[in-house]
């Protein structure tokens, strides 16, 4: 099982719609709202690193409002 924590900064007031959109997402396990830098963490599951990859890529940073985001893999 592969895993990752990424923080997520979004447009300023569109918190709440981005945590609703990333609870959808299949592979995130947890979504957290947090005060900082950024807005959002996710803690994200896959069975192997290339999904990781790809729930990421393809779902996390395509949620509208998304502006960036910084992903730690966990060893």
């Amino acid at each position: 099982m592969s895993k990752a924590f990424v923080a997520i900064h979004c447009e300023t007031g569109k918190e709440n719609p981005v945590i609703r959109s990333l609870m959808e997402i299949r592979g995130v396990s947890e979504v957290t709202g947090v005060l900082g830098l950024y807005d959002v963490v996710i803690k994200v599951e896959a069975p192997s690193s290339s999904a990781l990859e790809e729930i990421i890529t393809k779902y996390v940073r395509k949620v509208p409002h998304v502006l960036t985001t910084m992903t730690l893999i966990v060893i």
